[in-house]
């Protein structure tokens, strides 16, 4: 009998029984089956082993989106180790701290991170993994084994550790807008339970093809090779966002029936001036979180491409994901986040943690077998976020999220705690001002956000892109948002930019806002 694996890695080795010969992976030209996936990661796996790396050793990847990325990622779990992904473009200190925190004593990286590889050296006593040709290893950079040697190991005297789910899978490392970033730790329970509730509200089966653009260092593109690996179908994963046309392409050559994106690669889109919906068809569904959808988005893509379904979701990274909209209310309350997923529940309450009435906001909290275990090396942190219940595993994530409840109990984001811009006696929701000023028909991007004032302590400012061809200044701007807000809520500065900085996981860099917005504010170059 097949019984549903316990362990990520089990998924991969069932699927591997099931479709051998089917292609899992399309990537950098290669098409990798399930049994090539299956059969390299083992190797790279007795490989580690046999170089000395065991159960619950952290072993850090600095890689593009690649499929020695997939492979590795199965290949340290598979020795018992515990991945942690690096930003493909961290900087050396970056990296360094990620190294330094996880206490890792091996990295995995390709010949072309050399440089900065070089950098952090210094007296480490980490082991490299060299993806790439033996001549173009820096020299001087220690106890260094080829990825080729690694994966020469088909058998031998290395055996693997059994596992089981409470063993630790992941460190996702996650860098909120001020500190460094912190490392959330993931069990093998955690994954699959998250996993597997995401897989069933959508619909997933073994003949969905996911195209995955996102980076494995975020949890929304990683999960996408570990839920298509659960549910037999096959992932076609890109560089990065990148162009549009590239992405297009892949969807029409490769027939993809399920595209991940984030607010921003959907307003990319949208500013096309024509999107070739005859080249999409293939698509079943599209999924966004990451941040909050705008509405004026899913409007339009429900008006052009109607026989998709749109999965409008939210999450973070300390549960992976908490809730979705579902389908039958994406045009009735596009503004909404939905319901709690399959087998997590989520409560909204006030500073004593009391449920709140509808309308009133409060504090999300969730409680699901999808809540990881905490914050590495930082228990005072994880002390205050992740909070027990009424029994050891029941365990409570307070998000730091403000959310309302309507009437129907459907949740709707207000803002994060730290985002909420305090004006005077009132909190103005940054969410509540970019939808109104995101439906102006001229306007393709905005991001809200409070800057220091000496009367009020903050005042909204907003950074806005507008559409090529349309002719619209601050005033107009502030003059909309007067017949739609009350007027504390109106932006008092209005920056036109012509892109926003973004994250490489493709959120709005609000760090680099706030740094933007000091300088405009200084040179008093607001509309």
């Amino acid at each position: 009998m097949d019984f549903d694996p316990f362990l990520v890695q089990g998924w991969l080795e069932r699927s591997s029984r099931r479709w051998p010969g089917k292609t899992a992976l399309v990537c950098d030209n290669r098409r990798l089956t399930y049994s090539e996936i299956d059969d390299l990661s083992t190797r790279l796996a007795l490989g580690l082993a046999s170089n000395g790396v065991k159960r619950g050793d952290r072993v850090v990847l600095f890689l593009e989106n690649s499929s020695e990325s997939v492979v590795a990622i199965y290949g340290i779990i598979k020795a018992g180790g515990v991945f942690v992904i690096a930003e493909a473009t961290a900087t050396a200190s970056t990296l360094g701290h990620i190294l330094e925190d996880s206490q890792s004593q091996w990295l995995i990286t390709h010949v072309d991170k050399a440089p900065i590889v070089k950098e952090i050296r210094g007296g480490s006593s980490w082991r490299v993994v060299w993806i790439g040709p033996s001549d173009r290893i820096p020299p001087n950079s220690g106890q260094a084994l080829l990825w080729d040697h690694a994966l020469g190991h088909r058998e031998g005297k290395a055996t693997l550790p059994r596992l089981v789910d409470i063993d630790l899978a992941a460190l996702i490392y996650t860098s909120g807008s001020t500190g460094k970033p912190k490392g959330i730790m993931c069990t093998h329970h955690n994954i699959v339970s998250a996993a597997r509730s995401i897989i069933q509200y959508i619909g997933n089966d073994e003949n969905d093809i996911i195209l995955n653009a996102l980076p494995l260092a975020f949890d929304y593109g990683l999960y996408q090779i570990i839920m298509t690996f659960m549910f037999g179908g096959t992932v076609v994963l890109e560089r990065s966002v990148g162009f549009l046309e590239p992405m297009i392409q892949t969807i029409e050559r490769e027939r993809v029936t399920g595209f991940p994106l984030v607010p921003s690669l959907s307003a990319m889109l949208l500013r096309l001036k024509r999107l070739p919906v005859e080249r999409l068809e293939s698509l079943r569904y599209v999924t966004s979180t990451g941040a909050v959808w705008p509405e004026a988005h899913i409007r339009k893509f429900r008006e052009l491409l109607p026989h998709i379904k749109l999965f409008s979701m939210y999450g973070l990274t300390e549960c992976k994901r908490v809730g979705f909209l579902p389908l039958e209310l994406i045009d009735e309350c596009p503004g909404s986040v939905g319901r709690a997923m399959p087998n997590c529940e989520a409560m909204v309450v006030d500073g004593s943690g009391q449920a709140i009435r509808p309308g009133e906001i409060g504090e999300l909290i969730v409680r699901a077998s999808n809540v990881m275990q905490g914050y590495w090396n930082d228990p005072e942190t994880t002390k205050k976020v992740f909070k027990g219940g009424r029994y050891p595993a029941d365990r409570l994530l307070h998000t730091g999220d403000w959310f309302r409840l309507d009437e129907d109990g459907l949740l709707y984001f207000v803002g994060r705690r730290d985002d909420l811009i305090k004006s005077s006696a009132r909190r103005v929701s940054p969410r509540e001002v970019e939808d109104v000023i995101a439906s102006h028909a001229g306007i393709a991007e905005v991001v809200a956000i409070g800057v220091p004032d000496e009367i009020n302590g903050q005042v909204v400012a907003v950074f806005v892109v507008a559409k090529k061809g349309k002719n619209i200044d601050g005033l107009g701007i502030k003059a909309f948002c007067e017949k739609q807000l009350e007027p504390y809520k109106v932006p008092r500065y209005v920056w036109f930019v012509d892109s926003l900085p973004k994250t490489p996981n493709g959120k709005t860099d609000k760090k680099r806002l706030g740094e933007m917005a000091a300088v405009n504010r200084e040179g008093d170059r607001s509309s």
